[in-house]
């Protein structure tokens, strides 16, 4: 299972920094919804994850948050 080093920003909060397998990420995405569950748009990226990225959630709203991510092994 590959590990990434990933960062989580939500505008008026602390930006979450870790290193971890792509599950923990995931469950800390979890966290920010209130309704427990994967923002949708980023579901797909769980099927094929690329070793880099950034995905952002509800861009220029109150529900703004984002996420980046690096592969660093595997």
């Amino acid at each position: 299972m590959s590990i990434y080093a990933w960062t989580i920003s939500k505008p008026g909060r602390q930006s979450t920094k870790k290193v971890g397998h792509l599950n923990e990420m995931l469950e800390n995405l979890r966290a920010l919804n209130p309704t427990g569950s994967t923002p949708v748009g980023f579901v797909t990226l769980n099927a094929n994850v690329p070793d880099n990225g950034i995905y952002t959630h509800g861009e220029g709203s109150r529900e703004e948050w984002s996420v980046s991510w690096t592969k660093i092994d595997g």
